[in-house]
């Protein structure tokens, strides 16, 4: 079994049985058949060499320690491929073996000749010092005492590629933190490096990709990929057919970037062209609703043969590698508008044409006339003035490429956007190209969501009037619609910039709030007169009571009304009911009475005299008297039917009257203050 090891001289006892002085012993033993075993598993290239080195340990005379073992690095590295097998228990714990005077195998070396690494590279003796994906140099291991003092037996010497802590290949430390080291495995397969496309390069270039690297392509200054070419990235994996480690998609390709060389050879590098100078004096504008404008203008320097250049007719660059025209903004409405543009490209043809789509925000100012809003409209010319020299024409170019823009012969396209619609034309004059947009409202939303309530306020008003006058909700109901109003007037005068002109709409409610206004005045005036008591003038019976209520359509209410003169009655001292006082009248004095209290004979005689006289008078005059009474509690009972008596029935009724008035006064001024409001807007 160990015929051919590297070395011919042996010492013994060894390490596994200090009994095991001499070769039969250990043939004998009953942990060789492990050994064996072990020996001819291939668990690792080396496994043979390392059972041998242990059964069997290296003499060596010109050491200060004659028996050489294996060193734990050698030991470390076979572990970590063999430590699944059932015979490996026969090998002791790789910390009986230390890492000076120890004895090692030769690197190994791929097919090639170049140093690679068994298993996890444990054992690993190689120069490689460097990251391969930073390109930065191993710092050395004796900067961090741990590693040192922890694997001392790793050889941790400089700044070499080394694996200590048992990871899966060799690695070390860069400035940028832990990278594993580009080693070859010995024992592995992978991805081979495909090389540089034509025309570029690769990254990371590595001498070994392992399953799962990721690799890309990139091109040479003046190339580009090709139309056709593979993906600039490509991953190594394990194809399924040969179950080989190979890139899941070819190499890229790169082919000659015909823009760039041109934009070197034209503007770049070339000693003729300077932006600085003016390319020509006239310019063409073509608009678009959305990109504002477009300015074309021909620089012969800029023209060139598409032959030289692989066919290719106009390319883009940075507009500001070439000269562009000063333009200003005519009606700014920014205050941080500074007259420059947005950084953008231009279309370069090679017949020298250039295209520049001035693409910019631009706020500008735009005469609204509000008087007729929600159907009102405005004209809004965004207008760019070239500054200078140049002068600006309509454009009159025409092609499929530019059949949204507009030209000279076609200076007019339809335009719409929420509510705003309209139609937007296009025009040049000597150095002033604009884009004037004539918009008109859609009155739609306006009158339904603003106008419309305003308009059921002012006929919900209408109810203050037929509200019975005695109920005290009837200003509070008419304050609420005239606050209501005010809010309508708010939100509407909110959709509009503030100027000089008050739309139409805004005049009407304003008029309207201010007649709401006077009837809720002339309603409390009415709920004052309702409560009054009192007889009514004569003339305002006549007037509003009879004239009036006819034209109100409320008939003549006079007639429920009676004008009867009623009695005053006292009571004398003596108990007897009189009526006025007149000759005829029947009264007592005190002066006929006697000191006692008791009336004369003679006083008794002439009473009985006047009362024997006078009797059938008296009679009459109680009958007539009871008979106004009668009346006096007709009228009463008629009275206290609706109101408390005959005065305050007559104010009631005037009050109607009035209250009926308002009403018609009201509809009528609501339906006159439109014509008015609109000639006195005027």
């Amino acid at each position: 079994m160990c015929k051919d090891i590297e070395y011919q001289k042996v010492t013994l006892p060894n390490p596994l049985n200090y009994t095991h002085t001499t070769v039969e012993k250990i043939l004998n033993s009953a942990i060789f058949s492990d050994l064996s075993t072990l020996a001819n598993s291939g668990c690792h290239p080396r496994v043979r060499d390392f059972v041998c080195a242990v059964t069997v340990p290296r003499c060596e005379s010109r050491s200060n320690v004659t028996q050489q073992l294996p060193c734990r690095s050698w030991c470390e590295e076979v572990q970590y491929s063999c430590s699944k097998e059932a015979s490996w228990s026969a090998i002791p714990s790789c910390r009986i073996f230390s890492g000076d005077n120890c004895n090692n195998i030769m690197p190994s070396r791929t097919t090639e000749g170049e140093l690679c690494f068994d298993g996890n590279g444990a054992n690993y003796r190689g120069d490689a010092a460097r990251g391969p994906l930073t390109g930065l140099a191993c710092q050395p291991w004796n900067d961090d005492h741990y590693y040192m003092e922890v694997y001392p037996w790793a050889n941790l010497v400089g700044n070499k590629c080394r694996n200590p802590d048992g990871k899966s290949r060799p690695w070390c430390y860069t400035s940028q933190g832990m990278e594993f080291c580009d080693i070859f495995p010995c024992n592995l397969r992978g991805c081979k490096d495909p090389g540089n496309p034509r025309f570029g390069t690769r990254n990371p270039k590595l001498k070994f990709y392992w399953p799962g690297d990721r690799i890309t392509y990139s091109c040479d200054v003046g190339f580009k990929f090709a139309e056709n070419s593979p993906p600039s990235k490509s991953r190594c994996g394990v194809k399924n057919v040969t179950e080989e480690p190979d890139w899941e998609t070819d190499k890229a390709q790169c082919q000659r970037d015909y823009i760039w060389h041109l934009k070197h050879d034209l503007i770049l590098n070339s000693r003729i062209y300077n932006k600085e100078v003016s390319a020509t004096s006239s310019l063409e504008a073509r608009a678009y609703v959305v990109k504002i404008i477009n300015l074309i203008w021909i620089d012969e320097r800029l023209s060139w043969d598409p032959a030289d250049y692989g066919g290719l007719h106009h390319f883009h660059i940075r507009d500001d590698l070439v000269w562009k025209p000063t333009l200003a903004l005519q009606g700014n409405a920014d205050t941080r508008y500074s007259g420059g543009f947005p950084a953008t490209e231009v279309d370069i043809a090679n017949t020298g044409e250039v295209v520049w789509p001035v693409e910019s925000l631009a706020r500008t100012t735009c005469d609204l006339d509000p008087f007729l809003f929600p159907q009102d409209n405005m004209t809004c010319p965004v207008c760019w003035k070239a500054v200078g020299e140049y002068t600006i024409e309509c454009s009159d170019h025409e092609s499929h490429e530019d059949e949204n823009f507009l030209t000279c012969h076609n200076d007019k396209e339809a335009v719409e956007d929420g509510e705003w619609s309209g139609i937007a034309i296009l025009s040049a004059t000597d150095n002033t190209a604009c884009l004037t947009i004539k918009l008109k409202r859609d009155p739609t939303y306006h009158f339904s969501t603003t106008i419309s309530p305003c308009f059921i306020l002012i006929i919900l008003m209408v109810i203050t009037f037929i509200m019975p006058i005695d109920k005290g909700d009837r200003i509070g109901f008419g304050v609420t619609v005239l606050l209501a109003m005010v809010v309508s007037l708010v939100v509407i005068t909110g959709f509009l910039p503030v100027s000089s002109t008050l739309p139409f709409i805004a005049l009407l409610i304003i008029v309207c709030m201010a007649l709401m206004a006077l009837f809720m005045l002339t309603t409390v005036f009415i709920i004052i007169i309702h409560d009054k008591k009192g007889p009514v003038p004569k003339w305002a019976r006549t007037l509003f009571l009879k004239h009036l209520a006819r034209a109100l359509m409320m008939g003549d209410l006079t007639k429920k009304l009676k004008n009867e003169t009623q009695t005053d009655y006292t009571y004398s001292n003596v108990g007897m009911v009189n009526g006025k006082h007149t000759k005829d009248s029947l009264m007592f004095e005190k002066d006929f009475v006697g000191a006692e209290g008791k009336l004369p004979r003679k006083v008794k005689d002439e009473v009985g005299d006047i009362i024997g006289v006078k009797l059938d008078e008296l009679n009459n005059v109680v009958k007539m008297k009871l008979e106004e009474i009668k009346r006096s509690i007709d009228v009463l009972a008629k009275a206290t039917s609706g109101h408390d008596d005959e005065e305050v029935a007559e104010y009631v009724l005037l009050a109607h009257v009035l209250d009926r008035m308002s009403l018609v006064l009201y509809i009528f001024a609501i339906a006159v203050a439109v014509p008015c409001t609109q000639f006195i807007s005027h």
